[in-house]
């Protein structure tokens, strides 16, 4: 699933008529992370903004949209719900459109019932 910020890199390798590779090489990661990154299974690293920046001269003109994007992506959590059977599904979209009203009691609830399977 593309990011904001993945789809504004890809958006600006389309632009600038650069390869994947190319992008990955110039800014010195590689092809697979630039990959992850646009696709929201790698987080953002802190300063790689500032690497599109000195490499590309539309991230200079907006490094603040870029760094927001970033930002943003930092604070999303993403789940594979490919292999999940339908019940699993139903739990993810309820505790998604259900998380902001969470009280304060229920959170640790959750995270009590969750940490005790990790720890069996």
């Amino acid at each position: 699933m593309l990011t904001e910020f993945g789809k504004e890199i890809r958006k600006l390798r389309i632009d600038l008529g650069i390869t994947l590779f190319e992008m990955a090489k110039a800014t010195r990661v590689s092809s697979a992370f630039l990959s992850a990154m646009e696709n929201g299974k790698k987080s953002v690293p802190d300063d790689y903004i500032d690497v599109l920046a000195e490499q590309y001269e539309p991230v200079r003109k907006a490094k603040s949209f870029f760094l927001a994007l970033a930002d943003k992506t930092k604070k999303e959590v993403r789940i594979n719900l490919a292999e999940s059977n339908s019940s699993a599904n139903e739990l993810a979209a309820a505790f998604a459109r259900n998380f902001s009203e969470l009280s304060d009691e229920q959170v640790e609830k959750i995270k009590s019932i969750l940490n005790k399977k990790e720890t069996a």
